[in-house]
């Protein structure tokens, strides 16, 4: 009976939600759909179309593993762009919960024609999947890399009601 009211209560308990604070010259773009929510942010002046630099904050209401979703990722990556490569992924945390960081290097995407970098990290929290990405329209130097990196570690799962930083 006491595992079954432990199973209960985690169905019923709020799930956590992704977040990160507001980043100085970047506006935010939210959509929330049944199947997720997706946060784009690019710096003010920039659109969803046209953007440098672009982070994501994804949740998908679906409790799948992230060492799945990963290579499915970056799978779609490659297929969408001649040439690119996915550098090896590492072990990583969102919070408590264990997470994967994961680069993808598009050198000229077909669409646009320039070249795209992806940098991520993507977890479950026990219910849904949580990713957040860092963009790149060009190819990135150190000192973007190290921003890219800043913004992703600066992301956190946020419990209902938490105001925790970041939250």
């Amino acid at each position: 009976m006491w595992i079954f009211l432990a199973a209960m209560a985690a169905l019923l308990a709020p799930a956590e939600r992704l977040a990160m604070p507001a980043v100085p010259g970047f506006e935010s773009f939210t959509q929330k759909a049944q199947s997720g929510t997706i946060d784009e942010r690019v710096a003010k002046g920039e659109t969803l179309d046209q953007w440098t630099r672009m982070i994501t904050l994804i949740t998908l209401y679906r409790n799948l593993d992230p060492k799945d979703y990963a290579p499915s990722f970056e799978a779609g990556v490659l297929r969408a762009c001649p040439g690119a490569t996915a550098r090896p992924r590492t072990a990583s945390r969102i919070g408590s919960h264990p997470a994967i960081d994961g680069r993808v290097d598009c050198p000229r995407n077909p669409s646009t024609g320039l070249p795209e970098t992806f940098l991520y990290r993507v977890g479950n929290d026990g219910t849904q999947l949580h990713m957040v990405q860092v963009a790149f329209r060009s190819v990135p130097g150190p000192a973007d890399l190290a921003w890219a990196q800043a913004r992703i570690d600066s992301a956190v799962l946020c419990a209902p009601g938490s105001h925790a930083p970041g939250c």
